[in-house]
């Protein structure tokens, strides 16, 4: 185990290209991938859990909200191991949850599920295994970064994990992989104290949390969901027993309408009724309906009953965008939500060229946007943000220049802290196909008086336009006053960001921002 500092060079660097809080790169060869992260010691940390490369070594990874981290690499002698999922325990310690088999066999297709538990110096205070091989399964079959598990600590301090395994059906003419739910429970030593294995077929595990004012669980999956293919959630009694499923078909809203891809969710109630789905959608078009033609994402406010209390596209809108392996939100406080999402300008094209960071509000009231992109260098996202308890919001990104790059090749991991202050107030957040140029009002923020630029001073038949961030005109009044400047009491304005249009002869001359406070 090896504590490393961030390099005060390294900040320098970044910091103004990203205008984060800070910015610490991970050496190569500590981490490949990292499946979850979550935080822990009442979030004056954040855990993340993986693996390094050749999938040989589990990877935790314990990150301060100052920047500091310590890594802990686990090893097993002849064996592949992956960890996929962690909780923090009553007594303080964290439990990781990970799938191990014998280095020679194909890491795809792993046997074993792994339990161990470490305190909070990493230093290892327990170790189980399990094997998955039984009449209901065969393996963990990890394709195309499936997302195979999700823990949460129950009420009663034990560890409940939710996990999709696979069962391999033959026959004379064809085979298949099936895939179910499995549900345990542990004790605080990873001691198996109940499983309950499901007939139905899942695909991927998204998340596991509490149903508002109840004891029953709620575990999110994706795949072939009755009564409709597609998404929905289990509820389960605190006996494991299922209880009801929950389709998410009408997000969709009918056959014909865009498509439902993925969902994450981070599994945090709002106003204890309502929680964040981050939901990938995609176009139909052409002759081939199969075909899509558009990806994007939307986020949905869902009640516990999953009821669309709100939604909200996410920008940009112009190009393709989706949230890829688990890129999701974290709920901060009820005026401040990430949502990360990366995007390509070609639907057809691996390459993604850059890392949207958007800011919203508990009621997705969208507040601003942060590209974060370098020139000739593809990024993404692959794991759920994570809060820290000081309103900041932890990412894992990662830079490349692909695998078929004429040249010296590389790959960047970095850890990357992003705040509400760092997230500008953007005209593209109203409309991204605006290009006017841009005028400056001052104070800003303000809580009464706004001074606006209003540029030439013979403007013809000049109006004022004020909007709030969903679009919804709040203010259209003449400019009489004649001169480069105006001054506007905006004391009546509801606490947000606006976007004004200085307008003239029903051309839009100038644009610009501010805050209410």
């Amino acid at each position: 185990m090896k504590k490393l500092f961030n390099c005060l060079f390294l900040l320098a660097f970044c910091q103004p290209l990203f205008a984060q809080e800070w910015t610490v790169e991970l050496p190569q060869y500590k981490v490949a991938f990292m499946r979850d992260m979550i935080p822990v010691d009442s979030g004056e940390y954040v855990l993340g859990i993986g693996g390094n490369y050749y999938r040989g070594d589990g990877l935790i990874l314990k990150v301060g909200k100052d920047g500091q981290y310590t890594d802990r690499k686990v090893h097993h002698p002849g064996m592949t191991l992956q960890y996929h999922s962690a909780i923090q325990l009553d007594n303080g310690n964290y439990m990781v949850f990970g799938i191990c088999d014998d280095s020679l066999r194909d890491p795809m297709f792993q046997r074993y599920l792994q339990v161990d538990v470490f305190n909070y110096r990493l230093e290892m205070v327990s170790s189980m295994t399990y094997s998955v091989e039984d009449e209901n399964s065969d393996y963990f079959y990890d394709s195309s970064f499936s997302y195979m598990m999700k823990s949460i600590l129950s009420k009663n301090g034990t560890a409940i994990l939710a996990c999709r395994l696979t069962k391999h059906i033959t026959n004379p003419s064809f085979s298949y992989y099936l895939c179910r739910p499995r549900f345990y429970e542990f004790d605080e030593a990873g001691g198996l104290l109940k499983m309950v294995d499901d007939n139905e077929t899942v695909t991927h595990i998204e998340e596991i949390f509490y149903a508002p004012h109840s004891d029953n669980l709620m575990i999110a999956v994706h795949g072939a969901f009755p009564p409709n293919e597609g998404t929905g959630v289990y509820v389960v009694d605190p006996k494991l027993n299922i209880i009801a499923r929950q389709d998410f078909y009408h997000l969709q809203g009918g056959p014909y309408s865009d498509h439902v891809g993925d969902l994450r969710c981070e599994g945090r109630w709002i106003d204890d009724e309502c929680v964040i789905y981050d939901v990938s959608k995609s176009r139909p078009g052409g002759k081939d309906a199969s075909r899509h033609t558009f990806y994007y994402n939307t986020l949905y406010k869902l009640d516990s009953a999953l009821i669309v209390q709100a939604e909200l596209r996410l920008p940009p809108y112009d190009s393709c965008t989706w949230s890829p392996e688990g890129t999701s939100t974290a709920y901060i406080n009820d005026s401040t939500v990430f949502a990360f999402t990366t995007c390509s300008f070609d639907l057809f094209s691996d390459d993604v060229m850059q890392l949207n960071v958007i800011l919203v509000d508990k009621d997705l009231n969208l507040l601003g946007r942060k590209v974060v992109k370098e020139d000739n260098v593809m990024l993404s996202s692959s794991t759920a943000p994570a809060a820290f308890n000081d309103g900041g919001c932890l990412a894992m990104v990662r830079f490349w220049n692909g695998s078929n790059y004429q040249g010296e090749q590389f790959t960047r991991n970095m850890l990357m802290k992003f705040r509400r202050e760092d997230i500008e107030i953007t005209w593209d957040v109203v409309n991204e196909t605006e290009t006017k140029p841009m005028s400056v009002a001052y104070p800003n923020p303000t809580k009464d008086i706004i001074n606006i630029p209003i540029g030439e001073t013979k403007i013809n038949k000049a109006r004022l336009q004020i909007f709030d961030m969903k679009g919804a005109k709040c203010l259209d009044c003449a400019i009489t006053k004649q001169g480069n400047l105006i001054s506007l009491n905006v004391q009546n304005l509801e606490t947000g960001s606006y976007v004004y249009h200085i307008v003239s002869n029903d051309i839009i001359i100038s644009v610009g921002k501010f805050v209410k406070q």
